[in-house]
């Protein structure tokens, strides 16, 4: 897979505040479309510290933000004893509305170059078990399902996580 020159992925700013809120809202929107599980408002302070730590990103295809996404690298509160500090975790990959270009792609790509970039084993993602549309996604773009985990609450873990969630466990290898 190549990607297309003209899309790269960098670090969010604060200044990127704003695109990234609304993307958010576009999942959200998508979400209630598709009657599936709605991610929450997430605070600015959240957003921002997660721009301050690193971890959120932007695909960008020429000059027009595409997408954000946050990545973790580890995540025992959803992986529990399956984490091995071993892979680079993927989450909130959101697409910004009227945007139909292959965000997945660019995602990906980035995200296997800083797994041999940082020497991990793969990369790991998550969605509603009960989402079998997305599951199957993920699927053909290489991802095998490697079991389901259900969630207790816990403090360390966004809201929408709370109320016994289940959730499909999918894992790449980067060799």
């Amino acid at each position: 897979m190549s990607l297309d020159p003209t899309m790269r992925v960098e670090s969010a700013t604060p200044v990127d505040l704003p695109v990234v809120r609304a993307a958010y809202a576009d999942a959200r929107t998508t979400q209630r479309e598709q009657d599936a599980i709605v991610w929450p408002e997430f605070t600015d302070a959240a957003i921002l510290g997660e721009i301050e730590a690193g971890n959120l990103f932007r695909i960008v295809d020429a000059d027009s933000t595409a997408g954000v996404f946050t990545v973790a690298y580890e995540d025992a509160a959803i992986w529990g004893e399956r984490e091995r500090g071993a892979h680079i975790y993927l989450h909130r990959l959101a697409r910004v509305a009227g945007y139909r270009g292959r965000l997945v792609d660019a995602v990906l790509m980035w995200a296997r170059a800083q797994c041999h970039r940082l020497g991990r084993a793969g990369i790991r993602i998550d969605t509603w078990a009960s989402n079998t549309g997305l599951i199957a996604y993920y699927q053909r773009c290489g991802f095998e399902l490697v079991g389901q985990q259900r969630l207790a609450t816990n403090p360390g873990l966004p809201p929408h996580y709370y109320d016994g969630i289940e959730l499909a466990l999918l894992e790449q290898r980067c060799d």
